[in-house]
């Protein structure tokens, strides 16, 4: 499929303090209050963020009226178009200018006093595109700030069906890990559906969840709660039935997976593929971040 030249220099990765929109490409993906800190919210994939600073492997972006860092490795590069950022904030001196187009010697709108409330429309040519008092126009991102992120005391507050923080164990045998693979295995062939956690289709942590709590028992819903939540172990220490997490680091998870043995493992991998085996080598080799058991003997 041809895109146009537009398009494609949009999705390229601009310089480190360009403003630029991109999108989540996890299942799910964690917005902190400082590179590795503590988790402020969950964003889902496909979820649109205005990425200020990519100068390291963190990322400063904005979203959902929240200014925070996500791993980098889980955005991709978005063309330039509306989106809800929610409510910003003008900082500067005095005042700044709203204009009619997203460049400096574009028509003046408007002018927005220090502290002016706007509402975040999208981003376009490294400008935010806003609305303020009736008026829609653009304002350069220095002069824009997001705030009033709130950090849950405990991350799995917001979600519904999942166990507390606390430490997932069963007691349980071979027999038992047998019966964890058997369960997976007739899936085989499910296709991948972001969101999905029923055979009619499974993300990667949906399907995990879903097997589990159909043999063992409960397990968290989101990969990173699942990792979280449980007993970890090396990967020379790997048995049948066990979790295996993949990821740019261990607080970064962004795919699970249930260990089969002689290093394969059973996954519901991406958009477009199924429910299949796979080698624990390549790729997921170098992006594995441990085991994670859930029966003990």
């Amino acid at each position: 499929m041809m895109i146009s030249a537009a398009l494609a220099a949009s999705m390229l990765l601009p310089s480190a303090f360009a403003l630029y929109p991109a999108q989540v490409k996890a299942d799910s993906l964690y917005l902190r209050s400082a590179p590795g800190g503590d988790i402020i919210t969950t964003l889902p994939n496909g979820t649109k963020v205005a990425v200020i600073n990519n100068s390291n492997s963190w990322f400063k972006i904005a979203v959902g009226g929240k200014e925070g860092y996500v791993s980098g490795e889980f955005l991709t590069g978005a063309p330039n178009s509306d989106f809800n950022l929610g409510s910003g904030r003008i900082a500067c001196d005095t005042t700044v200018n709203l204009r009619e187009q997203p460049n400096m010697s574009a028509k003046v709108l408007t002018t927005m006093k220090n502290g002016s409330t706007v509402s975040a429309l999208g981003v376009y040519s490294g400008w935010y595109k806003v609305s303020f008092n009736g008026r829609t126009g653009y304002v350069h991102p220095d002069y824009l700030t997001f705030g009033g992120a709130q950090v849950a005391s405990d991350p799995e507050e917001t979600k519904t069906n999942e166990p507390t923080a606390a430490k997932v164990s069963y007691t349980g045998d071979n027999a038992q890990r047998g019966e964890v693979l058997d369960y997976a295995a007739q899936f085989l062939g499910t296709p991948y559906v972001y969101g999905g956690s029923t055979p009619s289709g499974f993300d990667c942590s949906g399907f995990t969840s879903y097997v589990f709590n159909n043999t063992v028992g409960s397990i968290p819903r989101v990969a990173q709660s699942q990792f979280d939540a449980i007993a970890h172990v090396e990967r020379e220490e790997l048995l049948p039935g066990d979790l295996v997490f993949f990821g740019a680091s261990e607080y970064s998870i962004s795919h699970v997976g249930i260990y089969v043995g002689d290093d394969q493992f059973i996954h519901s991998p991406h958009t477009g593929d199924v429910v299949k085996y796979e080698s624990l080598s390549g790729t997921y080799a170098s992006r594995f971040q441990g085991g994670g058991r859930v029966i003990n003997d």
